[in-house]
């Protein structure tokens, strides 16, 4: 040993500084995000109704209908059940957890979304560019503070 670092600690070493500098890069970009969507709701106004006009009224065709993706989901959720099934036996078990863990994953992650945007209006008085861009600034900022902890 005597002051010799192994090569397992070089790697383990060099993913801790790339995960810790992507996670730093990652806090910087969501709140300059943030912070420029506040810049145009505050200094170019016709700029911010247009950003809201088109946040608002587009919609991709393929998430008007919420039945429709609920009913894929799970179709594609029997169908990798029932192959994996069939491949061994054991792997109905992983993959029922499997998909139950994403579900679970994607609800939080759509329940979150939808609360802060919600509580983006609120914050923007209802002008949704500003507020949502607000709600960013806070969570790269909060980002940039855990990272310190």
């Amino acid at each position: 040993m005597g002051g010799q670092p192994s090569a397992t600690g070089h790697i383990s070493g060099a993913i801790t500084i790339e995960f810790n500098s992507l996670f730093q890069w990652t806090a910087i970009i969501i709140e300059l995000i943030g912070l420029v969507l506040v810049s145009v709701e505050l200094y170019f106004p016709k700029v911010s109704e247009f950003l809201k006009a088109t946040f608002e009224e587009t919609k991709p065709k393929f998430m008007k209908n919420k039945l429709a993706w609920l009913g894929c989901f799970i179709v594609i959720w029997i169908v990798a059940v029932f192959v994996l099934s069939a491949w061994n036996t054991s792997m109905l078990l992983i993959s029922n957890l499997f998909f139950s863990a994403i579900t679970a994953i994607v609800l939080i992650i759509f329940t979150i979304s939808k609360l802060l945007v919600r509580l983006g209006v609120v914050l923007g008085r209802g002008n949704s560019v500003g507020g949502v861009g607000l709600v960013l600034a806070l969570i790269g900022f909060s980002l940039e503070l855990i990272q310190l902890a």
